[in-house]
């Protein structure tokens, strides 16, 4: 027989008795329903998470650090332009810079903002995400007139000290500050934003610190506060500021000098970008085999994916019972199926009819009721999908069915219809001829 054939007979045998065929069907059906609802919840809460992480920066991006004490005593990493261009060249990352960080404070007439500077190579800001909403990117600039480009959020946090640091806002609640078209001066001397002077070498009142008059280029994302009231501007220019002021800021230890004479420059940071995210852990693997320390969002993500394996598999085990309460009303089905049909198998034997092909005529019955029941579990996942926001309006719950889980779940619906009749086939294959025939 053809296997066209044996569908045939079984949708004709499978018609005879609609109610039966029905009812099993909706048992595979609720199975079905049960593990794709169940695991596209777990891929769900992983999805959410996932664009969480992301809206708080790249999950490419990798800062590394110098190695821990525990580590320094094993290896001497040093976080140097050697280590830098090493970085560069290893496989699957798309840029490199150093950054070095210091605290500033930002003034425009009587209001006052304190910021976090960044400085890096401005060649590779756009591969860490820090791309222009407004106007461009900062060009090196001049020390005495530096450009910046400042996050979405500084103008927003300035405020008169005079006035026991009333923000500056309208009545609206709308900032007073432009950061890119109003006049902003930046000072690394606290004292220098109150009027405060010191004796200078002759005698007289001077200022404490440098203002320099700001160029505020553009504006950029504070990526999900991850760099919240920061600024972004050349390595070099920083650097020669933070030298400049030193008195002012944290500046490198003596025994720290004294090392770079020897080595070069060693950095407290550096961001890696990986091209490829399925690649941040081995390149992470990699820097911290050569004793440095390394963090990345995608850090996070790894162990939320554990727990997202988990929760799917213990959504998929639940979803599971139900899968076994269907298998067993199908092998019950057939069961019942071959015990009122033994005189008809029977005549097939007696008419030389083969013994796998009496087999293969339930497993077909099996098969269509599975996947029928499948296909209508399928159906109902995605009606479900769009119902769980409505369920769990004030919670984060969502329904993410990916194309190979509705694939699954179809197939592993018709498998489990196959194996639940498997026995009663083989049953039936073993019927006597003379008995069946005597059946009534």
């Amino acid at each position: 027989m053809k296997m066209s054939d044996f569908f045939r007979i079984g949708f004709i045998n499978l018609w005879r008795r609609k109610t039966r065929t029905a009812l099993t069907a909706l048992s595979m059906t609720i199975g079905v329903m049960c593990i794709i609802v169940l695991i596209s919840i777990g891929i769900g809460f992983e999805q959410a998470y996932r664009e969480n992480v992301e809206s708080m920066g790249s999950l490419t991006k990798i800062d590394v650090t110098p190695p821990s004490e525990t580590i320094r005593k094993q290896k001497t990493a040093l976080l140097n332009d050697r280590a830098v261009g090493a970085f560069g060249k290893l496989n699957g990352v798309e840029a490199v810079t150093p950054v070095v960080q210091s605290a500033a404070y930002l003034k425009s007439g009587k209001y006052v903002n304190m910021v976090k500077l960044y400085g890096i190579n401005l060649a590779t800001a756009e591969s860490f995400l820090l791309v222009p909403t407004q106007g461009e990117l900062p060009s090196a600039g001049l020390r005495m007139r530096p450009e910046l480009m400042l996050t979405d959020d500084v103008g927003e946090g300035f405020a008169d000290p005079a006035k026991d640091w009333e923000v500056a806002a309208d009545a609206q609640g709308h900032p007073l500050i432009d950061p890119l078209h109003s006049n902003i001066k930046l000072t690394f001397d606290y004292s220098n934003l109150t009027g405060s002077q010191k004796e200078g070498e002759d005698g007289r009142a001077v200022p404490g610190g440098i203002f320099y008059p700001l160029r505020a280029t553009g504006i950029c994302s504070s990526l999900n506060h991850t760099f919240s009231t920061s600024a972004f501007l050349d390595r070099e220019r920083l650097e020669e500021w933070m030298e400049a002021n030193k008195s002012f800021v944290n500046t490198k230890s003596e025994e720290r000098k004294e090392q770079e004479k020897a080595t070069g420059k060693i950095y407290d940071l550096v961001w890696v970008k990986v091209k490829d995210v399925n690649n941040v852990q081995n390149v992470a693997k990699v820097i911290q085999d050569a004793g440095f320390s390394t963090y990345s969002l995608n850090d996070m993500l790894e162990s939320v994916r554990k727990q997202s394996r988990q929760i799917q598999g213990m959504l998929g085990a639940i979803g599971a019972v139900a899968m076994l309460v269907s298998a067993i009303c199908v092998a019950n089905t057939m069961m019942m199926s071959i015990n009122e049909r033994t005189r008809e198998v029977g005549v097939l034997k007696v008419l030389g009819t083969e013994l796998a092909d009496i087999t293969m005529l339930f497993l077909a019955e099996a098969l269509i009721v599975g996947l029928l029941g499948g296909l209508t579990g399928l159906a109902l996942s995605y009606i479900l999908r769009g119902l769980i926001p409505v369920f769990f309006g004030g919670m984060d719950v969502r329904s993410v069915i990916p194309f190979w889980l509705a694939i699954v779940g179809v197939l592993f619906s018709g498998v489990v219809a196959l194996l639940s009749a498997l026995l009663p086939a083989v049953k039936a294959m073993k019927i006597s001829p003379n008995e069946a025939i005597r059946a009534e």
